[in-house]
């Protein structure tokens, strides 16, 4: 199994772990490490890659290209633009402010 997931950093204050929740994508309220949690789901030989500082150059570049075809797109995703554009936004506010990473997780399943 593997999986890319974006979780609250370690560590973090109880104030600065709410912020990572409320700034990050739905699921990032577990205080529990994500190593611990997938070998609680049954997998084995669990490795966690951090791959947040590429994850951030893509959402940036993302947000970047969205803006610059903001008229085009506005027309193809319709109500839902401005709120999209703006959590994206957080979601690299929260990443420079390291509250939040983004992991590669891999794992075997035990039988």
């Amino acid at each position: 199994m593997a999986v890319s997931t974006i979780v609250a950093a370690p560590g973090l204050s109880r104030s600065e772990h709410r912020r990572a929740v409320r700034l990050g994508p739905r699921a990032t309220n577990s205080t529990r490490p994500i190593d611990a949690l997938v070998e609680a789901a049954r997998f084995d030989a669990v490795e966690v890659t951090d791959v947040t500082s590429s994850f951030l150059e893509t959402a940036r570049a993302w947000h970047t290209e969205f803006a610059q075809h903001e008229s085009e797109l506005r027309d193809i995703i319709g109500p839902t633009w401005d709120e999209r554009q703006k959590e994206r936004g957080e979601i690299i506010q929260a990443i420079e402010e390291g509250l939040l990473l983004r992991l590669l997780v891999s794992g075997t399943a035990r039988i």
